[in-house]
């Protein structure tokens, strides 16, 4: 049984795509530093997803007020095309099962990848 993983891999993408957006929509996703900060300090659980292309500077200012899982994939025009803005750099989803089903698609993306999705 021949896979073709091409396939599969644009799947997946579509997938963390279109779930990014129905994040957005109904509230499930919170866009950029402030926001993080804000949820941080609250205490909210969830997890990260950061731009690939996103300064050293920035991630260094994350991880200073956000500890908790984080995901490196897209770039930020990427996660900006997605959700109508012009660049992102960092988006908060709320661990609940629709950021537990979010988390499951990006692990099985980049699993396909082939990349670790890390951000350190």
């Amino acid at each position: 049984m021949n896979i073709n993983k091409d396939l599969i891999k644009n799947k997946l993408y579509q997938s963390v795509k279109n779930m990014i957006q129905l994040g957005w929509r109904s509230g499930q996703i919170k866009i950029g530093y402030d926001e993080l900060e804000k949820l941080s300090r609250k205490g909210e659980k969830g997890f990260i997803i950061i731009a690939s292309d996103i300064a050293q500077r920035t991630k260094r200012h994350i991880f200073k007020v956000f500890n908790g899982d984080c995901f490196q994939l897209f770039t930020k025009e990427e996660l900006g095309s997605f959700l109508g803005k012009k660049t992102i750099g960092v988006i908060f989803v709320k661990e609940n099962k629709f950021g537990l089903k979010l988390k499951n698609l990006i692990k099985q993306f980049l699993q396909l990848e082939g990349g670790s999705g890390s951000c350190q």
